[in-house]
């Protein structure tokens, strides 16, 4: 009897590790090695192409450092990319077929206009999405939704501080703005500097002002207004992008008006300037300079590693803010050792000026963009911006302001 159960409980066992024998040799599930995937609904065509790529390529740097170093938790990042083709209902349906594919993160392109609808589609899904460079606080918490984030500083902020600038630094007493009143980003910029402008000089500061559509083949009757001023002012806040930002620019000059004209960060780096040749006395708060002067040594490193991995250096400063989300993302699933949203989200709001390459970063759950990070003002000079100095506007824009309201 004894020996009858010792012989079946060996068949037994036998049994038992010849199923296990294969299990333990065989790798680790599929689930362990996958891959992490980000999305990007971009536009690599058409005019936000323009404000799209550079910050794309330099996302793409930073996953490939990501990878070299390991990879995320353990895990290779890939990343899939579809083409908005600068167009709301394209922007949606990608969006919402890297949601269905499965990323972990989904970017979308600069501009709220053209970004928002693709992440209203990760908004839906609880993934967090980031914008390459809107400018727009409603790219946010309290405007596509909790999930979504800008790597960019709220557009008033640009209108503010080069409001402060131009009046602190260059002495500039009256203004005009000129607004293009084209897409929510122009008119929050021109928002933030009337505010700024006003504030420190009182309403009789500004002389007067006038809109544009970027698409206008001619500003020759705002031209003429503004030349029909009985005061003339000390300098125009141009609230603008290109193409339509350097033809107002050109005309402008070719008017004859020499004032110093300030702009927002959308008309920063030389791709545009031999549209207006011998430009001078424009100025700009900018991310950082492509031109080898910017006074941060890490600016410039980045620029030769963005070159060495793409044979050739950024063409726009905007660059470092793709770099700078995908560090973000990266920071906060490394500290919630999950690419889990909801645990990454809770990071990300918890951020307090957290040094990252673009500069010290801050969210909370109610704001999801950046309110008074430092500036690098440039200027144009001698066919080329350059770099004048770190700038940190020290009006910071209340909720009112930033989403609009009463104005």
């Amino acid at each position: 009897m004894e020996t009858s159960m010792r012989n079946s409980f060996v068949r037994i066992m036998g049994s038992a590790l010849a199923l296990v024998a294969p299990l333990l040799g065989q790798p680790a599930s599929a689930a362990d090695t996958a891959p992490i995937t980000i999305g990007f609904a971009i536009a690599q065509s058409g005019w936000v192409a323009n404000y799209d790529s550079a910050p794309f390529k330099a996302a793409v740097l930073k996953i490939d450092e990501i990878n070299k170093a390991g990879g995320l938790l353990g895990h290779h990042v890939d990343y899939k990319v579809i083409d908005t083709k600068t167009d709301r209902e394209r922007s949606a349906s990608a969006g919402a077929e890297l949601v269905q594919s499965g990323v972990k993160l989904l970017v979308v392109s600069c501009d709220y206009d053209f970004g928002a609808p693709a992440s209203l589609a990760a908004q839906k899904a609880k993934i967090v999405t980031m914008s390459l460079c809107a400018a727009d606080p409603k790219m946010g918490a309290q405007g596509v939704g909790n999930y979504a984030f800008t790597a960019n500083s709220a557009a008033q902020s640009e209108g503010i501080a080069i409001a402060e600038y131009a009046r602190r630094k260059l002495g500039l007493k009256t203004a005009y703005v000129l607004e293009d009143t084209s897409i929510e980003y122009t008119k929050s910029a021109c928002a933030g500097f009337r505010a700024a402008w006003t504030r420190d000089g009182g309403k009789d500061a500004l002389v007067g002002s006038d809109v544009f559509k970027n698409d206008d083949p001619s500003i020759a009757a705002q031209i003429t207004r503004l030349n029909s001023l009985p005061k003339k002012p000390d300098a125009i806040f141009l609230c603008s992008y290109t193409p339509g930002g350097a033809s107002a620019v050109r005309q402008l000059r070719a008017a004859g008006i020499t004032q110093p004209i300030l702009g927002d960060t959308a008309m920063v780096d030389n791709y545009w300037l031999n549209a207006v040749p011998n430009l001078k006395n424009f100025y700009v708060p900018a991310f950082m300079s492509l031109y080898g002067d910017d006074p941060r040594p890490q600016m410039q490193a980045f620029v030769k590693d963005f070159t060495a991995r793409w044979g050739q250096p950024p063409v726009s400063s905007y660059a470092v803010l793709g770099y700078s989300l995908i560090e973000q993302w990266a920071y906060a699933v490394t500290k919630a050792n999950t690419t889990d949203s909801a645990k990454v989200l809770d990071v990300m709001n918890s951020y307090q000026n957290q040094p990252f390459l673009v500069g010290p970063t801050s969210y909370t759950k109610a704001l999801h963009i950046q309110l008074n990070r430092p500036w690098l003002v440039m200027k144009v000079d001698n066919g080329s911006f350059h770099a004048v100095e770190l700038f940190r506007n020290e009006f910071v824009p209340d909720n009112r302001l930033l989403f609009r309201i009463g104005g």
